[in-house]
């Protein structure tokens, strides 16, 4: 009984590290300016790098009739841009921003990360509102110019809100998925 017991705990422990991840598909592009400013009457130079990275799952399917090739199937890409600005001559950056796009059936936006959340901009340049970080950790209060809800990223990465509409009195769910470009 005793043995018996050994082989079934390592059957399980193997049988959890033979789980495979899904592959991701990663790249970066990081791009650098210097852009010269006036200031105080005396022109300055900043650096700008604006660094790209696009991720996604890699899926495969099997051909017809064959076991060695397989056809790649890429779902969503998540795309994250960090602006870095550098104000002064030192080889640090001052400043930095993260921005992510995603999509929905009401259009194109993009999230800035800020201290206490993210900002919610359209792709016509609008803001729209916030989301802040809760107690929690794992949902947002976000406050948008039409609706207020909780909000939380999924496991696919996508960005999940959820409201109380009182005209239809129910309650409404909206899903922003990753996006390539805004």
């Amino acid at each position: 009984m005793k043995h018996f017991i050994y082989i079934c705990s390592l059957l399980l422990v193997t049988g959890v590290y033979a789980q495979e991840k899904t592959p991701i598909d990663k790249t970066k592009e990081t791009k650098t300016k210097t852009v010269k400013v006036k200031k105080n009457g005396k022109t300055v130079e900043n650096k700008v790098k604006v660094t790209t990275t696009k991720e996604q799952a890699v899926i495969t399917t099997p051909k017809e009739n064959s076991t060695i090739d397989n056809n790649r199937v890429y779902p969503d890409v998540k795309v994250t841009k960090t602006i870095s600005v550098d104000n002064d001559n030192d080889p640090f950056y001052d400043s930095e921003e993260k921005i992510v796009y995603y999509t929905n059936t009401d259009g194109k936006y993009a999230f800035s990360k800020n201290d206490k959340g993210f900002k919610i901009v359209s792709s016509k340049q609008e803001d729209l509102g916030y989301a802040v970080k809760s107690v929690n950790n794992a949902y947002y209060i976000l406050n948008l110019d039409n609706y207020s809800g909780v909000g939380y990223f999924n496991n696919e990465g996508n960005f999940v809100v959820e409201y109380y509409n009182a005209e239809l009195d129910m309650l409404i769910e909206k899903e922003f998925k990753t996006d390539t470009e805004f």
